[in-house]
C-alpha cells in the first residue's frame, strides 16, 4: 500500500455510467468462451494476449485537458465492468489484500454501510513479461501497487456502484508497449497500451 506523493490526474466525480456497445471494436474488447476463461486463470494470459502484442502499437490517442486542468499527465479512458464480492466474504477478501490493517478497517466499514462496494478485477502483462510496476488507484485515493506477470493475479478494488480506477506505470513500458490485461465480468480484456511513463488509463467502472 502506497500513497503516491507526486501529482496525480484528479480523478472525476463518480458518474453513473451505461454499458458499454455490442461492438466489439468500439469497446477494445475481446472475449474468451468458458473454456478459454479457465485457461487464462490456470495458465496465465493464453494465446489471444500473446498474438495481441506481437505487432508494434502506435501510440494511443491521449484525451485533451480542459482549460482548467492542471498540468499532470492526460489519461486515456476506458470502460469496464467487474462482479461485485458479496458483503459476507469482504473479511476474508480484504485480509488476502496489500491493505494496510487500518485502511482494511476502513473498507469494511463501508461496505457494510454501502457506501463502498468490493469488486474483483484478476490483472496480468498480456506480453507474458514479468515485472512492469503499475500502481491502481480509486476515486477514493486508496493506491494499491502490483508488479505484474503472465498470470492473472487476483486484486479485490474497492469502489462506489459507479466509480473509476487510474492505472499508472511505476516501471518504463517495455517496448513495443505495456498491455494491462484485465478479467472483466465478461471475460478478459485488453485495456489501451502504454508506451511512456506519463501515461495514464483511466477505467470508468461499472458494478455488477
Amino acid at each position: 500500500m502506497t500513497f503516491p506523493s507526486e501529482p496525480r490526474p484528479e480523478l472525476r466525480p463518480e458518474p453513473r455510467l451505461q454499458p458499454l456497445p455490442a461492438d466489439p471494436a468500439s469497446r477494445n474488447r475481446v472475449l474468451w468462451g468458458g473454456g478459454g476463461l479457465i485457461a487464462a486463470l490456470t495458465v496465465g494470459a493464453g494465446a489471444f494476449f500473446y498474438t495481441h502484442n506481437t505487432t508494434t502499437l502506435p501510440t494511443p490517442p491521449m484525451a485533451p485537458l480542459s482549460q482548467n486542468s492542471p498540468a499532470v499527465p492526460v489519461a486515456q479512458t476506458a470502460a469496464v465492468q467487474l462482479s461485485m464480492l458479496p458483503t459476507v466474504k469482504a473479511p476474508a477478501a480484504l485480509a488476502k489484500s496489500g491493505f494496510s490493517p487500518d485502511d482494511q478497517a476502513r473498507i469494511l466499514a463501508a461496505v457494510k454501510d454501502g457506501k463502498m462496494r468490493l469488486v474483483e478485477m484478476p490483472v496480468l502483462d498480456a506480453s507474458g513479461a514479468v515485472g512492469q510496476t503499475i500502481d491502481l488507484t480509486v476515486s477514493s485515493g486508496l493506491t494499491q501497487r502490483v508488479v505484474l506477470n503472465g498470470r492473472f493475479q487476483h486484486l479485490v478494488i474497492p469502489i462506489a456502484e459507479a466509480g473509476q480506477i487510474l492505472i499508472a506505470p511505476v516501471s518504463m513500458p517495455h517496448a513495443p508497449a505495456l498491455i494491462v490485461g484485465a478479467l472483466t465480468a465478461f471475460g478478459p480484456e485488453a485495456l489501451p497500451a502504454l508506451t511512456t511513463l506519463d501515461q495514464r488509463v483511466l477505467l470508468n467502472v461499472i458494478v455488477q
